[in-house]
């Protein structure tokens, strides 16, 4: 058997395989196509198993009846055409798809011319056909959801290129997508965005994975330039390469306005909040947010901290009644805030377990905050510290007493010193007329200390009146005027006085002024030696190390029991004593004061030490300066 015997379009099959060699028809019977020979007069010769099967034909139908005659339906159609076109021609034809409604079967004939009439190859394509028509409907009903889709969505083929895009998409850029066309799209993004675009896709393109950008894309219809996000997602076959890339586009513009806005206000927000944490760590009122059952502490504010002794950090979490323990009307004020009442402009008074052991005041003001059910949440606190207040008031009263008292004994001093120059003078006068020689001696002692009455008149009104401008003043003047009013009180106190000059030059300076800074100092250095002991005052020119000016430095030395290191750190404070009621703790703050209106310098060493104690106060005045009042000095006054 010849090769071409087993093509079933060959020509040169013989009219009836059946009687041919059974080995063709063999070949014939096992074929999954069905094989239909056709004579001159339209008659079926030969059907292979698959044709009968397909077309229904027994075996009466051989050699009988036409195939018009067993297959009315195909009268009139293509495929009556076809065949007798390929009967007529002798040219092969093929028909890609017929559909034969009384068996509802779809088939792909081939007609070839053969020996005696015509060949039919032909196959069943019923199933290929129904998977095309539901791909073709699934596909439509793909492109009508892409169509009403409120996204965009595109697709682009392996090498990057857009081939497709919804018509939402369209209608936004105001162009048709050109399968192939390359990155001409690009002319729809911004300029500002192109080159992002770009270097993002093209690196998703060669590694495979998901491609995800915010750009903008120009509106057609005004230009407007608006954000989109862009997602695309590679679509693979089954050894994984990719097929397609599967895209959505969202316009995001609003979104993003809105979290500009949003992250804007945010912003405001936080620059708001440390705007007020800025004021409420910096305030100089205490505050203190503390929660309402076991009064413990939320929040604290460092002026608060400070108030109560202890660092804001320690602070949270401890309970209101181990802070002020020692101050029990606070608890019970507070206590009637978390009941929800408002406890405002309430003054206390007592020491603190962590401050330094002293008398202290502040003023309180505690509020509830209430949850919307109305129940408390928490407690604000604010505290003034007070303290500061209450000494500049007692030192108000004090400094009004000894101003009155200074006003006074000015006209004593004044009033004094007429009867003063008569007694001295009738002194004179007895002198004259006294014989005896003890009498001269009484009249003597009692001129010189008529004398000294009057210097100590003097220097009372000198004290009392303040001079308006800066003098011309030796060292001696200042020493000799304070001295002379602390005579007794050194002479009682059994305490020796030293001095040494070594300083000639006249200083400028408020003469009141200063004399008051010596007199604070001599009489704080007699306040510390109780039982005696020496008083050294000293001077000399000097040269400020800092600023390389000349001046009078002024030493007072004494023996006294000495300045603890705590004190000395204190020392300059304001209403600092250690002197209970009968000091002010104004003396050397405004002493301080006086000297840097000089431009210059108060100098404070002292020891405890039994061998060596003592303390010694340098005050250093330039001579070159121009001294200004203050009203700290009006005040002292």
């Amino acid at each position: 058997m010849s090769q071409s015997a087993l093509h079933p379009g060959d020509s040169s099959l013989p009219p009836n395989p059946a009687s041919s060699a059974p080995a063709l028809v063999q070949i014939l019977e096992s074929l999954p196509d069905g094989i239909l020979l056709l004579d001159h007069q339209w008659r079926i010769t030969y059907a292979n198993q698959t044709a009968r099967a397909i077309s229904r034909i027994l075996p009466e139908h051989l050699n009988s009846k036409t195939h018009w005659e067993l297959y009315p339906e195909t009268v009139g159609t293509p495929l009556e055409d076809t065949y007798r076109a390929v009967m007529s021609t002798r040219c092969e034809r093929t028909v890609e798809s017929f559909f034969y409604s009384p068996f509802s079967v779809w088939l792909s004939v081939r007609v070839l011319p053969v020996e005696g009439g015509i060949a039919l190859y032909y196959r069943d394509i019923t199933q290929q056909k129904l998977h095309a028509d539901q791909l073709s409907r699934s596909e439509e009903r793909y492109r009508i959801l892409t169509e009403l889709s409120p996204q965009c969505l595109w697709t682009a083929d392996t090498e990057g290129r857009v081939v497709y895009a919804n018509q939402r998409f369209l209608d936004y850029i105001g162009r048709d997508i050109v399968p192939g066309e390359g990155i001409d799209y690009l002319t729809c993004f911004d300029p500002a965005d192109r080159d992002r675009v770009t270097h993002t896709w093209n690196q998703s393109i060669a590694t495979g994975n998901d491609y995800v950008i915010d750009a903008r894309l120009l509106r057609a219809v005004d230009g407007a330039s608006r954000w989109w996000h862009l997602r695309a997602a590679p679509i693979r076959d089954d050894s994984g390469n990719v097929q397609q890339w599967l895209g959505t586009a969202i316009d995001v513009h609003e979104e993003r306005r809105a979290a500009d806005r949003l992250r804007d206000q945010f912003t405001e927000i936080d620059r708001q909040r440390r705007e007020l944490e800025t004021i409420y760590h910096g305030s100089p009122i205490g505050m203190a947010l503390y929660e309402p059952t076991e009064l413990r502490v939320l929040r604290i504010n460092h002026c608060q901290a400070q108030i109560l002794g202890i660092s804001p950090s320690d602070a949270i979490g401890q309970r209101y009644e181990d802070l002020t323990s020692c101050v029990p009307l606070a608890l019970t004020l507070i206590r009637r805030a978390a009941a929800g009442e408002n406890v405002l402009n309430q003054d206390l008074e007592g020491s603190l377990d962590r401050g330094p052991g002293e008398q202290r005041h502040w003023n309180v003001n505690y509020s509830p905050i209430f949850d919307e059910d109305g129940a408390v949440r928490a407690i604000a606190a604010a505290t003034i510290e007070t303290t500061h207040q209450k000494r500049a008031e007692a030192a108000l009263i004090q400094s009004e007493k000894l101003a009155a008292v200074g006003r006074m004994a000015s006209s004593i001093a004044h009033e004094i010193n007429n009867p003063l120059e008569s007694v001295t003078n009738l002194l004179y006068i007895a002198r004259q007329y006294a014989i005896v020689p003890e009498v001269q001696n009484f009249l003597d002692l009692a001129d010189q200390e008529l004398r000294r009455v009057s210097i100590i008149a003097n220097q009372t009104l000198r004290f009392h009146k303040q001079s308006t401008s800066p003098r011309e003043i030796t060292c001696t003047d200042l020493f000799s005027t304070v001295l002379s009013l602390y005579e007794g009180r050194l002479r009682n106190s059994s305490i020796s006085v030293e001095k040494r000059k070594r300083a000639n030059r006249q200083i400028s300076c408020f003469e009141g002024d200063i004399r008051q800074v010596l007199n604070n100092l001599v009489s704080n250095a007699i306040d510390a030696m109780p039982t005696g002991g020496r008083l050294l005052l000293r001077s000399r020119e000097a040269t400020d190390w800092r600023t390389g000016r000349t001046g009078l430095t002024l030493t007072l030395a004494d023996t006294g029991i000495g300045i603890s290191p705590e004190t000395r750190s204190r020392v300059f404070e304001a209403f600092f004593t250690t002197k209970g009621f009968n000091g002010t703790g104004l003396g050397l703050w405004i002493g301080n004061e006086i000297v840097d209106r000089h431009q210059g310098r108060l100098l404070l060493r002292s020891s405890q030490n039994p061998a060596h104690r003592g303390t010694v106060f340098t005050l250093f005045l330039p001579f070159l300066s121009r001294p200004t009042t203050s009203s700290a000095t009006t005040l002292i006054q």
